[in-house]
């Protein structure tokens, strides 16, 4: 996947489900998107840990 943000990456995922919602992809189309977004998620879900790892240190630091 090329360098995106979170922000980026969450509006692509939008987009892919509103693809294969809204129209009728062929099958290589489908499984391109599928693991497009697959990708995406992953990251998406490794950023949402890392975030949450730094705000627990950083909060950790104020007891």
């Amino acid at each position: 996947m090329s360098e995106k943000n979170y922000k980026e990456a969450f509006q692509r995922i939008e987009q892919i489900v509103s693809e294969i919602e809204g129209e009728d992809p062929d099958v290589d189309k489908l499984t391109d998107l599928v693991k497009e977004g697959l990708e995406l998620l992953k990251y998406c879900k490794q950023r949402l840990r890392t975030t949450e790892e730094d705000l627990k240190s950083a909060l950790g630091e104020l007891d």
